[in-house]
Formats: C-alpha cells, structure tokens, sequence
C-alpha cells in the first residue's frame, strides 16, 4: 500500500531541513571561531646580521685579557674573522681629511676612532711557527738557536674556494675547460712603525730577522705549537681590500679570483709564545709619537 503524503509530512521535512541547515550553520561558525581563537605560526624573519656587533665581538675575540698569557690568547683569537668585521664596516671607518679642518685636529679625531675600536686594550696577530711562508721559523741543531723572519706585510691565513669549471674558446675558437676558484687571503700591515723606529732585537728593514736560543729538547715542541705573536693596535686606515681577476691560458687554465684583506696593525711588542711557560723570546718596539 501506497504512503500519502499529507501536510503534516511536509512540515515534518521542512522543519528537519531547517534543522540541519542551522545545525551546518552552527558547526561553521564553531570551526570558525576555533581558527580565530588558534593564531597561525607566521615565520620569524631571520635577523639582519649588525655590522658594528659583529666588529666589537671580533675586536673581543683577538684582544688580550688581563693576567692572560700570549699562548692562551692566540689558541682563541681569529684574525680572519676580525678582518671580515672590520670590511663589513669599511664604509663608516673610513676617515678623510675635511676642507677646513687642520691636520692636529684630524689627528685628534682618527685618534680617538683608534681607541673606540681597540677598546683600550692590546690586540694579538698570531702566526703559526711551523707552517708559514711569509714568517719561516727555522733549527740549527749546532748552535741551539731559532732563526726566524718575517715581513712588515704578510699573509696570515688562506681561504681557496673550488667553484666549478666552464667551457671557453680562445679568439681562434680553441675550446678548453677551464677550473674556476676563489682565494681569499687574509693579511696584516704592520706599518712603519717598525722600519722607522726598529729596535735592536731585530735586523732588517722591510723583512725582519730575529734569533730564539731554545736548548733541543724543547725545540720541536715550540716549533709545533707555538706562536709569532704581535702585540698592539689597530690604525687607520684598518683595512683595505683588493680584487684580481683570473687570467686563464691554454697551458694554465685555471681561473683563480683572488681577494685579499690587508688589516693595518701597529705591533707595540713581538714575541715567540709557547705553551709552555713565559714567551721564549719577546722584542718591544719604541712607540712613536
């Protein structure tokens, strides 16, 4: 038998439509007020690196502590990081003469930028004894005594970067591949504080040579581990930087860009530092003016 739909069935549907409907209704406005009430996660911008932090942190890194030993503070100092801070701030260190200001007064302000930036206290530019070109730290085993030499100019440490290789043609279309890198080189200038007021622990006048007397025994322990220590402040200009391009041929293709930082540095002392006991040989430098 057949249902007959009356008029009480269709208000039945109606009104269960109608429930539905408010029930649908409801449960969006619920998932709603729940997005609402639970934030998104936004993305926390990364920081912007601080130039001026980052050069004080370094000058704090290579400066020398109260009662600390030379040894100590070269085993924790970096001077390439010190270099890469004082570049990120070349542009507001850089110093120029005004038009109307007289050279006692711009010697008074670069003055007082050179002790701002050393913090009143002694910076060190550590070289390794055993493993440097530009400082070489040799044995005579006959007369128990060190050599060493170093430059008013010289490398401190060395970044090479491999960056790939690229195909190229010479003008009469010789293709060859070419490696590709790049080298960073690091570098203090000690001035000419040293060639015009040289002491008498040093001979020489643009590469200086020094003599360490150390009995065997204790030799190859400070050649291992020892330091080429400098002792002093930084002076403007403090640094500068400088490109090469790479000049790649048939017989040599490599292309190598090199950049290099040159760190301006006014050594009060130079000493030979072991890890063992006092400096094994120290050299103060007469200040100037």
């Amino acid at each position: 038998m057949g249902h007959d739909v009356t008029a009480g069935d269709g208000l039945l549907a109606v009104t269960l439509g109608i429930l539905v409907a408010a029930a649908v209704v409801a449960s969006g406005n619920a998932d709603a007020q729940k997005r609402r009430a639970t934030p998104r996660s936004a993305a926390r911008p990364t920081p912007k690196p601080d130039p001026v932090s980052n050069l004080m942190g370094a000058i704090a890194l290579n400066q020398l502590r109260e009662g600390e030993t030379l040894f100590a503070a070269c085993e924790r100092s970096s001077f390439k990081t010190l270099a890469w801070a004082l570049d990120g701030m070349r542009s507001r260190i850089a110093l120029e003469k005004g038009e109307y200001e007289t050279e006692a007064e711009f010697a008074t302000r670069r003055r007082k930028l050179e002790d701002v930036l050393n913090g009143g206290a002694q910076l060190v530019v550590c070289q390794p004894l055993d493993d440097n070109e530009d400082a070489p730290f040799r044995y005579d085993p006959e007369r128990e005594v060190f050599t060493g030499t170093f430059l008013t100019h010289q490398n401190v440490w060395r970044d090479v970067k491999r960056t790939g290789s690229y195909v190229s043609k010479t003008r009469m279309g010789v293709r060859a591949t070419v490696r590709s890198s790049v080298q960073l080189e690091y570098d203090v200038d000690l001035g000419s504080t040293l060639r015009s007021q040289r002491p008498a622990c040093l001979k020489g006048s643009y590469q200086f040579e020094y003599t360490v007397a150390m009995p065997r025994a204790d030799a190859p322990l400070l050649k291992a581990r020892g330091y080429l220590v400098f002792t002093g402040r930084l002076v403007a200009p403090f640094i500068a930087r400088d490109d090469t391009a790479g000049s790649p041929t048939l017989d040599d293709p490599t292309d190598v860009y090199e950049r290099s930082f040159a760190v301006n540095f006014e050594p009060a002392q130079v000493a030979v530092a072991g890890p063992a006991g006092a400096p094994a040989w120290t050299c103060r430098i007469a200040e100037g003016e």
